[in-house]
């Protein structure tokens, strides 16, 4: 572990509130985000069709996704998306009355639901959680329920301490992201749930703390609170708030084996399931923070789906100076990007412009065996080692030691501190991350 401050946004106490974002002209609405959609997904429009506001314009049997804003499809087209790859997206021109914005919705009562219309209400306002990997929580559920799963784990801080989202919507929304863990607790069939707070962030998470066996409780969820010491980096996913589980509760506590069974959700996910179930609204819009030397002003913006970053730079003001580089979801955790013209997406959290003089240029070499990365690894992997077994020209040649080192990738917590550290600029993190992909993918290496 290393100390958060290296990475910290410049922007921590500078942003108290958000602004909506202007309106997109032409808002770019991808379509078949590879990390989100799967082959049975399917277009319900063409060009030439007015859609509504938070009408569903495509979907698979996971997730839907909708019209951001009221108008017509103007063209679908491929796009570059957020992920860097490349996409069918609809391009909309704006146009007609909102059927979401402005207007006052009124909320449902959601306790007398069953979680299976819990579930269709998730799959139909297109909800993903975006904890780390962006799955569709639909199916995220259906695929590690067990009868063995005991919790939801709700953390309201940013994984990557580059980012302010997470930690500024847990200040400004914590009733509505504490009802909305609740909805995803009883889609998820358990009733204790778990507030996984950074200890260094003013969240008051006392008032929502409920224990259902007081014996005038009326509740029908638990929720326990959990500290989280967040100046050190990692502490943001599975593996460190599952470890820090263990040191808080009782050995005996279902809690001290907090793992892939249980469900972990970010603020982002619990809220917009409350929009989804409460509110019966889609994910039209998200929140984003947007920072960099190279604007005139930080902001923490509403941006509709499908709004361009260049959109965003002429909401902050313009460049101040010349762009030299694009990060999208985080210094640690995110990727470069190389165009303004890349939609927003439900699962972008952050975007940073940057001036050259703030980069360095990664030029690639060959591993030089520093020792770097395993000495910084928070789980003691050999990150080095892994990258080099998994560029052998022949895998089916593996000696044992290497099949052992291969299942050890699953313990990778993908935090990316071996990609910090490394002189040679290697992609350690990344294919590691590909390595735990086998590992699930097969029963032997």
């Amino acid at each position: 572990m290393v100390s958060a401050s290296n990475f910290i946004s410049v922007d921590k106490n500078f942003l108290k509130r958000s602004v909506s974002a202007f309106l997109p002209e032409f808002p770019v609405i991808p379509l078949f985000e590879d990390d989100v959609f799967s082959s049975d997904s399917e277009i319900l429009v063409k060009e030439g069709d007015r859609v509504k506001e938070g009408e569903v314009i495509a979907r698979n049997r996971n997730v839907f996704v909708h019209s951001s804003v009221p108008g017509i499809v103007q063209k679908i087209e491929q796009r570059q998306y957020s992920n860097g790859k490349q996409g069918l997206c609809a391009i909309i021109k704006l146009d007609g009355s909102f059927s979401y914005l402005g207007k006052k919705i009124p909320e449902q009562d959601w306790k007398n639901y069953e979680s299976s219309t819990i579930e269709f209400l998730l799959r139909e306002n297109g909800v993903v959680n975006t904890f780390s990997k962006n799955i569709p929580v639909y199916s995220e559920i259906k695929k590690i329920r067990t009868p063995k799963s005991s919790a939801v784990v709700l953390r309201l801080f940013d994984s990557d301490p580059s980012i302010l989202t997470e930690g500024f919507l847990s200040k400004n929304f914590l009733p509505q992201i504490i009802e909305g863990v609740k909805i995803l607790a009883r889609a998820f069939g358990v009733k204790k749930i778990i507030a996984a707070y950074s200890a260094s962030e003013k969240i008051d998470i006392k008032p929502f703390l409920v224990n259902k066996d007081d014996a005038d409780s009326s509740e029908e969820f638990s929720i326990y609170s959990l500290e989280i010491e967040s100046k050190k980096y990692p502490a943001g996913t599975m593996h460190d708030i599952s470890q820090a589980a263990r040191k808080i509760f009782p050995k005996d506590s279902e809690f001290s084996k907090l793992g892939k069974k249980d469900l972990f959700v970010d603020s982002l996910t619990a809220l917009n399931a409350y929009n989804a179930v409460v509110l019966g609204k889609p994910v039209v819009s998200t929140f984003v923070h947007v920072t960099g030397d190279c604007l005139n002003f930080a902001a923490m913006l509403n941006v509709r789906l499908g709004t361009s970053l260049r959109d965003i730079v002429e909401m902050c003001g313009g460049f101040k100076r010349k762009l030299f580089k694009i990060i999208v979801n985080g210094t640690l955790l995110g990727m470069n990007v190389s165009s303004l013209d890349i939609p927003v997406t439900r699962t972008l959290k952050s975007v940073e412009f940057l001036p050259k003089n703030e980069v360095s240029v990664p030029h690639t070499q060959n591993c030089i065996r520093c020792g770097n990365c395993r000495k910084i690894c928070p789980v003691s992997l050999w990150p080095g080692n892994l990258y080099r077994i998994a560029n052998l020209e022949n895998v089916d040649t593996l000696n044992e030691t290497d099949k052992v080192s291969i299942q050890t990738a699953i313990l990778c917590s993908e935090c990316s501190l071996c990609n910090s550290v490394c002189p040679a600029r290697l992609p350690l993190s990344q294919t590691i991350a590909l390595l735990k992909e086998i590992n699930e993918d097969n029963d032997e290496i």
